[in-house]
């Protein structure tokens, strides 16, 4: 993204412009695999946080997908827990849940 493109981004969750330009690292789903992507180009809101996308890093992100993530390309792994929100007492969650 160029700079006068960057100075028009505007965050799609707070409307602020006060956004840059950074690389970031984000989580997708892959089938049944969860998959990490680093070094990913991305507009970061400075009011809200909000990391967001231009058409150019989706269509990078969707190559990366049109790949499958074949394990051999990774350049690392990354082990990651698991939680369950049926570990928690039943009294802590709403009784439409519960």
């Amino acid at each position: 993204m160029n700079t006068s493109e960057q100075l028009s981004a505007s965050c799609p969750t707070c409307e602020s412009t006060n956004v840059r330009s950074a690389y970031v690292r984000s989580a997708f789903w892959h089938d049944d695999r969860l998959v990490v992507i680093e070094d990913l180009p991305a507009l970061v809101c400075n009011t809200c946080g909000e990391q967001f996308y231009d058409d150019a890093t989706m269509l990078l992100i969707d190559r990366l997908r049109a790949t499958n993530f074949p394990p051999e390309d990774a350049i690392r792994e990354l082990c990651v827990p698991v939680f369950s929100c049926r570990s928690v007492a039943s009294s802590e969650m709403p009784s439409e849940i519960a």
